[in-house]
């Protein structure tokens, strides 16, 4: 899993592109796979995967507000 910014890294974050189309697509993917992740592995996936200075808080952000369990 990579995260959505080195997937579409010309897509800005903020903008409406990843709110539509194929950043819709990449961005919700990343969100339900780091939300189903173990808080250890959610820790070592960030470690592994520094946020950009433009992406600050993504990983607090998906934390604060996991996708649902769908069980």
């Amino acid at each position: 899993m990579k995260p959505p910014w080195s997937i579409l890294p010309q897509t800005p974050n903020g903008s409406i592109g990843w709110r539509m189309g194929e950043g819709e697509e990449v961005r919700t993917h990343f969100y339900r796979a780091f939300s189903d992740l173990s808080a250890d592995a959610r820790n070592e996936y960030e470690r592994l995967n520094p946020e950009p200075a433009e992406w600050s808080g993504f990983y607090d952000r998906i934390r604060s507000s996991p996708w649902p369990n769908d069980q």
